[in-house]
């Protein structure tokens, strides 16, 4: 039996142009951010406060730096998918902030006989988070509560 894949709906011509300025916007923040010493991400991190996940994680400096850039007043992030698992709803219009997550890391080709190196080099990609004040309980799903 073959597997399914889920296709998604192609963008608009505005709806292209949209994401490419965000995601510009959005490496521009970056390297602003990795451009700062870790003594100033720390203290913007302290200044902001503690950010957790809704897996109740604490994000990276890094990250808290993203969402200071870009939402200052969030305390609880979380992906869409995240809150729908929570029996929470993402309102509808809310726009969502970035930040780094973690991919799997790969293995890189090294040497010359094409032997595989086992040291791997982390990778990240941006992600839409949403605050929990972006969210509404979803009447439809079971409350898990938070």
């Amino acid at each position: 039996m073959a597997a399914r894949t889920k296709s998604r709906k192609r963008m608009t011509p505005e709806q292209q142009t949209a994401f490419e300025a965000r995601r510009d916007q959005m490496q521009t923040l970056a390297k602003t951010i990795a451009a700062m010493s870790d003594a100033d991400r720390q203290a913007l991190a302290a200044s902001v406060g503690t950010i957790l996940t809704c897996e109740q994680r604490p994000l990276s400096p890094h990250n808290t730096c993203m969402l200071a850039h870009q939402r200052p007043d969030a305390t609880v992030i979380g992906g869409f998918q995240q809150w729908k698992r929570l029996g929470r709803a993402v309102r509808k219009g809310e726009k969502g902030s970035y930040i780094w997550v973690p991919l799997a890391a790969g293995t890189q080709e090294t040497g010359s006989e094409g032997e595989e190196d086992t040291a791997t080099r982390p990778r990240f990609r941006l992600v839409a988070v949403f605050d929990v004040s972006q969210t509404d309980e979803d009447p439809q799903e079971e409350s898990h509560g938070l």
